[in-house]
């Protein structure tokens, strides 16, 4: 017998119903009719109702979560506006594999794209050299670099060349540095990084490659001195780009051959009887300028940073609390910098005398231009120093002449 739900009765099936009917197994006789009750067909037909419509409910939400158009890539779940990156779902340990001399490793690892998509790509690290490494050796050490793929926290890296990260870097660090140290590493990404790996993506900055570019630098007659200067421009970059998920070379900057440190020339200084027919000829505020350099050994920056508070005639201290550079005030070179230096008993009628006719400005500067900001060194030096020093007939140098001279006036 053929029993259909009660809900068809007078009624409209839902869909998928029409033509499903219910076998019980039961034929049309009286025995069979007393071995199986009314209620009982009905009661089995009412739960193969309840199942038709969980099928039905089924499939109209399989048919609106299980589309393919909306699935996230693999390894990804999107919740509205929201990402979140899954754990690896797969275990690697790498290829190793001897390239050369070298000991390489090549695995998997997911890279985080510009539009926001995840793309597992190939990547190859070089481990060590057969010399150094057997090959047990060399499988270890690959396990350590392959196992941060591995790890429950692991996140997918971005890919980027050095020329599209600097932009980065430029917003995002160099921008909260200071001045001086802005200007060094904008000149050294003009001059030397951009031309030489601006088109290299960052892991593919590796030993052999900066020690090309060290070596081209040191034959070019760069001191040892600049080139760590330069590096370390570049290091700070790493350094960042690694931090910000950035897939980075894993070279050690320790493992570069700088070139061996050259013969230093002496320092400029002024003699006791130079430093005081400089200071006699000069005009103000340069005669006091001059004085405060020569008879403290205070950086020209840190002589253009003081202020009227840095004076302290009490104690007959001056305090250095910042510094100058092309006319903006900033923290001093080194934290040791800061600190406080004698003021010597003719420095101090000099400094006074000077004050009778100083003028005021905003920042209390001692030494400040007519719009009230800090003289600028090169200014100074080309502008005041210079013509002095042609009429004396002494040879040109900087401002730090007066720093080095600073020993031989304590001991005159």
């Amino acid at each position: 017998m053929i029993l259909k739900p009660p809900q068809s009765v007078g009624g409209t099936l839902l869909k998928n119903e029409s033509s499903v009917g219910v076998s019980l197994g039961l034929d049309g006789s009286n025995a069979s009719r007393k071995n199986c009750p009314f209620s009982l067909a009905y009661f089995a037909a009412a739960l193969v109702l309840v199942f038709l419509k969980s099928l039905e409910m089924g499939s109209h939400d399989a048919s609106t979560t299980t589309n393919c158009d909306s699935l996230p890539v693999q390894g990804k779940r999107v919740s509205g506006q929201r990402r979140e990156y899954l754990a690896r779902r797969r275990f690697q340990r790498g290829v190793l594999e001897l390239r050369g001399e070298n000991w390489t490793v090549r695995f998997r690892e997911d890279m985080l794209q510009p539009d926001g998509l995840v793309r597992r790509v190939e990547v190859r690290r070089v481990v060590g050299t057969r010399a150094e490494l057997t090959r047990p050796l060399a499988r270890r050490r690959a396990d350590e670099i392959v196992s941060h793929v591995n790890g429950f926290n692991y996140r997918p890296v971005r890919v980027a060349t050095l020329a599209e990260f600097v932009d980065v870097w430029k917003e995002r660090a160099l921008a909260l540095m200071k001045p001086s140290t802005r200007k060094a590493a904008e000149a050294h990404l003009r001059v030397y990084l951009l031309p030489q790996f601006g088109k290299a993506r960052l892991d593919e900055l590796d030993t052999g490659s900066v020690q090309v570019f060290v070596t081209a630098m040191a034959k070019q007659g760069r001191s040892r001195h600049y080139i760590k200067n330069v590096l370390s421009t570049l290091r700070s970059m790493l350094r960042s780009a690694r931090s910000w998920s950035y897939l980075v070379g894993d070279f050690q900057f320790a493992d570069l051959r700088l070139p061996a440190e050259s013969v230093r020339k002496a320092p400029r200084f002024f003699t006791a009887s130079q430093a005081v027919e400089i200071i006699e000829v000069a005009r103000e505020p340069w005669r006091t300028v001059f004085s405060v350099a020569a008879m403290t050994g205070m950086r020209p920056g840190e002589v253009f940073g003081l202020t009227l508070d840095d004076l302290d005639f009490e104690r007959r201290l001056i305090h250095v609390r910042q510094t100058a550079y092309y006319s903006k005030l900033q923290t001093p070179k080194t934290r040791s910098s800061i600190a406080s230096v004698p003021m010597p008993g003719p420095l101090e009628a000099v400094l006074r005398e000077f004050l009778r006719t100083w003028k005021p400005n905003a920042a209390r500067l001692l030494f400040a231009t007519r719009n009230g900001t800090p003289f600028a060194e090169n200014n100074v030096v080309q502008r005041r120093l210079w013509p002095i020093l042609d009429r004396l007939g002494i040879a040109r140098c900087g401002m730090h002449a007066f720093r080095h001279t600073h020993a031989s006036l304590l001991v005159a």
